[in-house]
């Protein structure tokens, strides 16, 4: 099994996320998951669920991998609904599955972001970085792709390195 999960939240299968993270990670072991195949519900505070709720295999997927990749697009600034649903959910494992929660401890998060803006927006990164250090994880950074521009091969291999710096050569 890869060390390496990435966590897509777009709306779309085939979208413009889905190019970037196709591209970042050529020859790259990974796994994915994709919030669209997945069904679990917002967060609610009686914490009831119905049985088709599928929450509790992102648990368990996550706890398999050592390095967390966030893969969202930029929708209204912010990241995706589907993605703030799965951040909302790790509020179970702060309360109910504790367990689940502190063995995050240690693994690294870094987050892809897609948009059509020139940058990304001002505290774009924060529910990351701030999530990772609550849950004692190690965020390790980002890389935005403005979908209406053109890398060149070079300009790819430079961001596929630094972004990828944790994999031993």
């Amino acid at each position: 099994m890869p060390d390496i999960l990435i966590i897509n939240g777009s709306a779309r299968l085939n979208g413009n996320t889905q190019k970037f993270i196709g591209k970042l990670t050529e020859e790259i072991p990974h796994d994915q998951l994709n919030l669209l195949e997945h069904y679990f519900l917002p967060y609610n505070y009686e914490n009831q669920y119905p049985g088709e709720d599928r929450f509790d295999f992102f648990a368990k997927e996550i706890l398999y991998h050592k390095h967390i990749i966030f893969a969202t697009p930029v929708y209204w600034y912010a990241m995706s609904g589907r993605m703030k649903n799965l951040f909302d959910r790790l509020t179970d494992w702060v309360t109910l599955n504790k367990e689940v929660g502190r063995n995050l401890k240690g693994k690294t998060v870094h987050l892809i972001a897609v948009g059509t803006d020139a940058d990304l927006p001002d505290g774009f990164t924060t529910p990351f970085y701030m999530t990772a250090n609550y849950m004692e994880m190690d965020y390790k950074g980002h890389v935005y792709f403005n979908s209406d521009e053109t890398l060149t091969d070079e300009e790819l291999t430079g961001i596929r390195k630094s972004f990828f710096s944790f994999i031993p050569a």
